[in-house]
């Protein structure tokens, strides 16, 4: 089917984004604990802490924080309290459950919208250690806003098409437990 095809390239697109901000957010990660190790260092044995160092850390902190929120939106792992549903509405958990991605599709989509504001208004603005400009700080949220609408817009095309999401991990189980049986017999 060809609507198939067009979510098959949209989902390897949207895997590929996931896979460059994942590669952010680690290098992110990664200089904010060589940052906060230089200014440790530069303060307790040198008595000389430079005054960037505190505010790249938080830059980090701000860029590897936004990307762990889309990344726990597409592996799903964010809280939820399920209990009402699972007990006492489980002939609703499908409508529920596409409500619930579509709240998050909206919330993208806001985090975005909303985000630009702030953007133009502080762009002019310098962080005075580093001299980066403050409206910085809100481009990361607002392409994480994006991939996060992104996001949610397949997995509810995928609620549409396979159920909810105790549905769809049966069937990923089962298929992955029918792959090594034919490949046995093979």
């Amino acid at each position: 089917m060809i609507i198939d095809k067009i979510v098959d390239i949209y989902r390897m697109l949207i895997r590929g984004i996931c896979k460059f901000f994942e590669i952010v957010a680690a290098i992110s990660l990664v200089a904010m604990m060589f940052i906060v190790l230089y200014n440790v260092v530069m303060r307790y044995f040198f008595a000389n802490s430079p005054g960037w160092a505190e505010e790249l850390a938080r830059q980090c902190v701000v860029v590897f924080s936004f990307i762990s929120i889309a990344l726990g939106v597409r592996d799903k792992g964010h809280l939820a309290l399920t209990v009402v549903v699972d007990k006492l509405l489980a002939r609703f958990s499908l409508p529920i459950e596409i409500m619930n991605k579509f709240l998050i599709m909206c919330f993208g989509i806001m985090m975005s919208i909303y985000m630009r504001p702030f953007f133009i208004l502080l762009r002019y603005n310098r962080l005075p250690g580093s001299g980066i400009p403050v409206g910085y700080t809100f481009i990361i949220p607002t392409a994480v806003g994006i991939l996060i609408a992104l996001i949610a817009a397949y997995q509810i095309y995928d609620h549409f098409r396979y159920g909810t999401d105790e549905q769809q991990r049966i069937r990923l189980e089962q298929a992955a437990t029918a792959a090594p049986a034919g490949a046995k017999e093979s």
